[in-house]
């Protein structure tokens, strides 16, 4: 019977403990690291744009930050100077909330709000006239917007340093519709150094 009891309260004793030890939650040495910068390669080879960002986290679930980029592509230009396209996108900064969609902080997916203040150039045919004769011409003039938007994207840390991230979302210009472009995207594979 003292055996029985013993063999009772030692399992007892081993479950509540295996309770315990799960409870516990494990806490990665990344989210110690509180900085990221990062540099979208995506944008760099496709749309001839250099696009740089810093993210700083809140905590394991919201994290701010700002990017920004230009873009200096001769293809935008050319079509733009031939008048294929109205307007020529030249700039943005966007800061940005996101909110991590999953629990682990190594690998994730994540919303993002943001706003964009977003400018360039854009042509509109205005009617002059000259010793009396009137023709149209098409005139430059420079635009600055503010769009809102979302995106949507994973992240994935590799050595707990070294970040991948991919996101795709759009924003919509609220300000100079007139002369801006309509939407303004948000696509981008970045890579970056957390710290």
């Amino acid at each position: 019977m003292k055996k029985l009891a013993f063999l009772a309260t030692l399992l007892f004793f081993q479950f509540t403990n295996a309770q315990d030890s799960t409870a516990v939650e494990t806490i990665s040495p990344i989210t110690l690291k509180k900085n990221e910068i990062k540099f979208d390669v995506l944008s760099l080879i496709a749309r001839s744009r250099i696009h740089v960002s810093y993210e700083r986290f809140l905590n394991k679930d919201f994290a701010i930050g700002l990017s920004g980029s230009l873009t200096k592509s001769s293809k935008k230009e050319e079509d733009f100077e031939n008048g294929f396209n109205k307007t020529l996108s030249q700039y943005e900064i966007n800061p940005f909330v996101r909110y991590s969609l999953s629990k682990s902080a190594v690998s994730y997916y994540f919303i993002e709000g943001f706003v964009s203040v977003n400018g360039g150039k854009y042509k509109e045919l205005k009617r002059l006239e000259e010793n009396g004769f009137g023709y149209w011409e098409a005139v430059e003039n420079n635009y600055t917007d503010l769009a809102v938007g979302g995106a949507l994207g994973y992240k994935l840390y590799i050595k707990e340093k070294f970040g991948i991230e991919l996101f795709v979302g759009v924003g919509q210009n609220i300000l100079n519709t007139d002369v801006s472009p309509k939407y303004v995207q948000r696509v981008g594979a970045n890579f970056g150094y957390r710290f």
